[in-house]
């Protein structure tokens, strides 16, 4: 995982330059950029500031952390677990967020300050 987080971090670090280039070389062209990886990496970190009690395991799942994606039994592992409280989880499963987590995500990409989203957020972008 230090590997991928090593690459995405790299990967973070250079798009925003590079289209802030394309801003300048090319009249007319916008863009909104969304730190996702930031959004999630402060809900995993502190949960509970963000209206969650479960932060490193899935709602729905089997194994460590939930971390083997079987829920809903439709694939090569059938046995999975489901919590009784969604809302308290980060992740639903093994790759996907939660409804509630998914819903503060696209308030802040709506309307988020620059902190997130930059160099406007999507409602000032439309606005344009």
């Amino acid at each position: 995982m230090q590997e991928l987080s090593g690459l995405l971090e790299m990967h973070n670090n250079a798009l925003p330059k590079r289209l802030t280039q394309l801003q300048q070389n090319f009249k007319g062209f916008n863009f909104a950029l969304f730190d996702l990886y930031k959004l999630f990496t402060q809900r995993i970190d502190n949960p509970s500031k963000y209206g969650f009690n479960v932060s490193i395991e899935a709602c729905c799942g089997t194994g460590a952390f939930k971390g083997i994606n079987s829920c809903g039994g439709k694939r090569q592992v059938k046995e999975y677990e489901l919590c009784k409280n969604v809302t308290d989880f980060v992740f639903f499963d093994a790759s996907h967020p939660t409804e509630a987590a998914n819903q503060q995500f696209a308030q802040l990409l709506w309307n988020g300050t620059t902190d997130v989203i930059a160099p406007q957020n999507l409602k000032s972008f439309i606005q344009l």
